[in-house]
């Protein structure tokens, strides 16, 4: 497929222009980075993220009263917004880590579930019964056991009603409204159901997720994300002055690859999107995206030199531009389409890996014809400039 015939673009008559708006744009980025940072998710900063799903959710505010009543006063809460079926809603709590060189075996993944739910349980929502079984709360092997234990030598029925109530639970909004629709569930036998109203409750929340992170863990965690992205340019450098046998090209792809990584973390700082393990695989695909032009480019520069010796460098650069444009905008194009419809489409997990890949992709399309090139061109005038002097 062709789509330009020959084109005669000057892209790089303007360079000035451009390369100015690139380094405006990656001092703001600094900026961001350096004054509003970068919210890291649970990954890097450590701690847990409990989700939670209410029947009927309650406010923010009296959530966080809650848990700063009952000593957990440093977590921060979020709604996630109502499920399809209606009135269920998410809640986000984030527990932070302890301070360093407290005891962070104090901080496990079941005990900070059971001190959220035990704060909850106390100061907002109703706590079961002593001694009953909460069904939106309990697991399917926790279930298994009070069923096998109060239906004694029938371990089988009781594993398959256990099974069933977990299966309906979570296919069904993720909570039991009430008792009745527990009883109710294909697999439970009459005797259990019989034993599920006297014995059992549905709380007003299920736990839907916990994740967990030590805050060693966690520190270790961004220090090698550090260390990825600095060893990733290096070695970027490394195989493009090995290819191309011109350290200005090296140097060149490296400083368009950075541009493109701060432009992405600095979009990321700016709308307060979580920084997460994600995040972190959508600045080095960009990396690899952002080269991948660069090189392509940078080989049809190399075909020309062999033929065009001695003919002005920015008119050979904007040659092969040129040359290459159809491939850059069919390439670019179908990235962006895969990256939009991830980033439509892809829900509230992936929508901040999706949005740096599409502030990525657009950077790194404009980077590699206004930022690489130019930088390739200035650097060579330099070196004859010094030659001849």
């Amino acid at each position: 497929m062709e789509i330009f015939h020959n084109p005669k673009i000057d892209f790089l008559g303007k360079k000035a222009i451009f390369v100015t708006l690139s380094v405006l744009a990656v001092a703001g980025s600094i900026a961001l980075l350096a004054t509003r940072g970068l919210q890291y998710g649970i990954d890097f900063r450590g701690g847990a993220d409990v989700v939670l799903r209410f029947a009927q959710p309650p406010g923010i505010d009296e959530i966080r009263r809650t848990l700063a009543e009952r000593g957990l006063g440093g977590a921060q809460i979020q709604s996630l917004g109502r499920t399809e079926a209606g009135s269920a809603g998410d809640i986000l709590i984030r527990v932070p880590p302890p301070n360093r060189g407290s005891d962070e075996a104090a901080l496990e993944e079941g005990d900070v579930s059971s001190r959220v739910l035990q704060a909850l349980r106390v100061g907002l929502v109703a706590a079961p019964a002593q001694g009953k079984l909460d069904l939106n709360i309990a697991g399917e092997a926790e279930i298994g056991r009070a069923l096998q234990a109060a239906v004694p030598g029938a371990e089988l029925t009781a594993s398959t009603a256990a099974r069933a109530l977990t299966e309906h639970r979570n296919t069904h909004g993720g909570l039991f409204r009430d008792l009745e629709e527990a009883r109710q569930v294909q697999g439970v036998t009459p005797e259990i159901a019989s034993w599920l109203r006297d014995n059992a409750v549905v709380g007003g929340f299920a736990i839907r997720s916990v994740d967990y992170v030590g805050p060693s863990v966690g520190r270790e965690l961004k220090k090698k994300a550090m260390w990825a992205v600095v060893f990733s340019l290096l070695a970027m450098l490394a195989y493009i002055v090995f290819r191309f046998n011109k350290f200005a090209f090296g140097i060149s792809a490296v400083l368009t690859l950075a541009h493109d990584a701060l432009v992405a973390l600095g979009a990321v700082s700016l709308t307060g999107k979580e920084f997460d393990l994600t995040v972190l695989a959508a600045v080095l695909t960009i990396v690899g995206y952002s080269v991948n032009d660069t090189i392509v480019i940078f080989d049809r520069v190399r075909e020309n030199l062999r033929y065009r010796k001695g003919e002005d460098l920015e008119k050979l650069f904007n040659d092969s531009v040129n040359q290459t444009l159809g491939r850059t905008v069919l390439t670019s194009l179908l990235v962006l389409m895969v990256v939009v419809t991830l980033w439509l489409f892809g829900g509230d997990r992936l929508n901040p890996f999706s949005f740096t890949l599409l502030v990525g992709v657009i950077s790194g399309s404009y980077s590699t014809i206004y930022v690489s090139s130019p930088i390739v061109i200035w650097w060579q005038k330099y070196v004859q400039g010094r030659k001849k002097t």
